[in-house]
């Protein structure tokens, strides 16, 4: 028998949007710990992260 044939779409990775100055994935940062989301910001020196919530870190990351 032979193998249905599919589409090449079928088989790609959904594309992710990245952020256009840190090129970090949209969706990953939604996926993070806060303590990952609080190591990135201090990697990209965002003043104030220790005392960000979970959701300004993500909104702070995208910013850069």
């Amino acid at each position: 028998m032979a193998k249905p044939k599919t589409s090449a779409s079928a088989h790609r990775e959904p594309q992710k949007r990245s952020s256009k100055s840190t090129g970090h994935d949209v969706e990953r940062l939604e996926e993070r710990t806060q303590e990952e989301l609080y190591q990135l910001a201090k990697d990209l020196h965002i003043p104030g992260h220790m005392d960000m919530t979970r959701p300004e870190l993500i909104e702070a990351i995208r910013r850069r």
